[in-house]
Parts: structure tokens; C-alpha cells; sequence
């Protein structure tokens, strides 16, 4: 019965239409994100677009001390990197094809109703003595 029940998510789980893996590229920087030549990283609530990654990263000031760095390249469309939202600000990423928004403080998570289930690759951050790693 267990493996029954184990072949029918199998086949369910293989029958998604999603593809989550997305194309990252190499990426390992430390920027100063207080510094003047990061101004969008001086306050919360902040970003910048970095080069990096497969399509770029763009990194998101969550608090003073926290920062969150996600892949741009879109989970449902490799050819198309996911942009700052216009309406919701640093809060919400949105990739301009598929038009899915992904919410920032939440692992690049996508917003219910969106054409993905997949979330944005999110590189790892480290935070001290004033310098933000990105890897």
C-alpha cells in the first residue's frame, strides 16, 4: 500500500508543468551597501542591481542588518530577468513576461495566483563589520 501510494505522487509530482531549475551563474562578491556608490542599499527597503549570476542579481536591504540576494532570471522563462516591482517597491520582485511577483522577504517566494510555483534562486548574504558577501 505504502509503495502504491509513493508510484501515485511520483507520477503526480512528474506530471507539474513547472520547471524550477533555473540557470544560475558564478557569483561571489562583498560590496559595502552604506557606501555612496550603493546608494539604493542606504536604507530599508532598498535595492540595487549587481552584475553576477545568469541574468544579474539584485540585492534587497529587509532591515539594517539583514539583506536578502536573488538570481534575476525568471523560473518559468530563462530569457527574461525579473525586475523591481513599480507599484510595491523593493517588496516585491516581478518578472515583466510571465508577469509573476515575488515577495522579497519571503525566500523569493511567488504570490499566490502567479504563473509559477517556483520561487527566485536566492544566493546566500553574510553581513558584518559593514560588508555584504553575496556567494
Amino acid at each position: 500500500m505504502v509503495l502504491l501510494a509513493a508510484a501515485l505522487l511520483l507520477v503526480v509530482a512528474c506530471g507539474r508543468e513547472q520547471r524550477c531549475g533555473v540557470p544560475i551563474g558564478m557569483t561571489n562578491f562583498e560590496i559595502n551597501p552604506n557606501s555612496a556608490y550603493y546608494s539604493g542599499l542606504n536604507n530599508v527597503g532598498g535595492y540595487e542591481y549587481l552584475t553576477g549570476g545568469h541574468r544579474g542579481v539584485v540585492v534587497v536591504r529587509l532591515s539594517w542588518d539583514q539583506f536578502a540576494a536573488y538570481e534575476r532570471t525568471c523560473p518559468l522563462d530563462s530569457t527574461t530577468a525579473v525586475v523591481v516591482s513599480e507599484d510595491w517597491g523593493s517588496s516585491l520582485l516581478e518578472c515583466p513576461k510571465c508577469k509573476t511577483c515575488f515577495i522579497a522577504n519571503s525566500d523569493g517566494m511567488p504570490m499566490d495566483g502567479g504563473s509559477t510555483s517556483c520561487p527566485l534562486y536566492q544566493y546566500s548574504t553574510s553581513y558584518s563589520g559593514g560588508v555584504l558577501w553575496v556567494y
